[in-house]
């Protein structure tokens, strides 16, 4: 079994955005609810043996509040990731055999967009329970039932949880059957 957990990047700031949206920061209020969500996740006791983040400027600062809570030792920035879509992340994954859990801070649409490929269409992502996007701060499990994520394929993938910056949504056990 291999874990897979998708972060999107903490809120960010239109306060002295000069266009430039790779290189915009992040809010206060963005700060504060990954905070949350990592201290959260904290009492998971789980681990996240690597992680993946895009490069632009506030996946980078997502990724410095979470670790100072989470302590995540391998991290590589990925500038694919930014703008990228579901399937350049499904690929990004398949290539990453040596660990048991993954962690990608990334953007919208990107993630919804992965979602669709890895979960099996007969399976329907609850929008009450996700929402109609996943919203910044969001932390989200998935269990991939692979023995090396190079098989990681549509088939008996489970949605565990949803951790939002403003509730924890819970264990939500969607499993995706085989079509």
């Amino acid at each position: 079994m291999k874990y897979l957990y998708l972060l999107r990047h903490s809120k960010s700031s239109w306060k002295n955005y000069d266009g430039n949206d790779h290189e915009r920061d992040i809010s206060r209020k963005g700060i504060e609810k990954t905070k949350n969500v990592a201290q959260k996740f904290l009492l998971k006791n789980e681990v996240i043996e690597l992680c993946l983040y895009s490069s632009s400027k506030r996946t980078k600062k997502t990724l410095k509040i979470f670790n100072k809570i989470i302590q995540i030792n391998k991290k590589r920035e990925k500038k694919g990731l930014y703008h990228c879509s579901g399937a350049y992340i499904f690929n990004l994954i398949k290539k990453q055999n040596t660990k048991k859990s993954i962690l990608i801070i990334g953007h919208e649409p990107s993630f919804s967009e992965f979602l669709d490929i890895i979960i099996n269409s007969n399976v329907k992502i609850n929008l009450s329970v996700l929402g109609e996007k996943i919203y910044t701060s969001s932390l989200i499990k998935i269990a991939i039932d692979v023995s090396t994520w190079a098989n990681m394929n549509r088939k008996s993938n489970t949605l565990i949880y949803h951790i939002c910056p403003d509730k924890y949504v819970g264990e939500m056990k969607k499993k995706s059957n085989q079509s």
